[in-house]
């Protein structure tokens, strides 16, 4: 059984430590909601792509942490600068102070590679109280409903649902195989093998991060942030088209 940290530590080392660039979704959502001048971490950094693109863009006190020491190694080693703060840490507990961070970078789905609740609800908490009062954060998370609508994966969803039900699996349909390691097609998610990614509906995502006490003052898919726009709510969200991952801006 092969879980995230080992996938990322082996077949997926290569794919994940050398990424560069940002998104046109990342780069919107940091140059909007962040300020260059605020201490900010990036949870589950890889290679230290976000960071290192952020440092491009002019911000100052960067942080970034990942629970798989290569990959802590190697985005030391991509920061010609030796001015951003990498660490091996655990989302789910964390050694950062109290409100340490003014802000919080949470995306590549960190929190979908988390293979249990506990951990996930662990690591929201986490993220909050490492946050000062004030300070925001960025999360993103893979969307499990636009992926059960589309007509490529839904016969997928329903071969691994009754391939758990003959089997008596405990795991919920929202844990998906990855279906890419490395770049290249998985062909043990043909067997619903692990790793496993976690999947979040649009109104369970909301109610994680409330739970854990953020003020969630935007929601937003690919599709409004692809027209560079955010929405006040999930149920203003709900009004629009739902496309690709879902992304919240919170408040402590």
């Amino acid at each position: 059984m092969v879980n995230n940290k080992e996938a990322y530590r082996t077949v997926d080392f290569d794919y994940w430590a050398h990424k560069e660039t940002l998104s046109e979704q990342e780069k919107f959502l940091i140059e909007t909601y962040l300020d260059r001048r605020g201490k900010t971490v990036e949870a589950g950094t890889a290679g230290g792509r976000i960071v290192l693109e952020m440092q491009k863009l002019g911000f100052t006190s960067l942080y970034g942490f990942d629970y798989v020491p290569e990959f802590v190694e190697q985005a030391k080693q991509r920061d010609s600068t030796n001015s951003i703060s990498f660490a091996v840490e655990d989302a789910t507990a964390l050694n950062y102070d109290d409100g340490f961070f003014d802000q919080l970078v949470y995306l590549q789905q960190i929190i979908c590679c988390i293979e249990d609740d506990l951990g996930r609800l662990s690591a929201f908490k986490e993220a909050y109280r490492t946050l000062r009062k004030g300070g925001t954060a960025l999360f993103s998370f893979l969307n499990f409903d636009y992926r059960a609508r589309k007509p490529a994966y839904l016969p997928y969803l329903i071969y691994i649902r009754i391939l758990r039900q003959l089997g008596n699996s405990p795991w919920s349909l929202q844990y998906i195989p990855r279906l890419k390691l490395g770049g290249k097609l998985n062909f043990n998610a043909l067997t619903d093998k692990q790793p496993y990614m976690y999947w979040y509906k649009l109104e369970e995502a909301y109610q994680s991060l409330k739970a854990a006490n953020f003020e969630i003052v935007g929601v937003g898919s690919d599709f409004q942030l692809s027209q560079r726009k955010i929405l006040p709510s999930w149920e203003t969200v709900r009004l629009e088209p739902i496309q690709g991952m879902l992304y919240f801006i919170c408040k402590k």
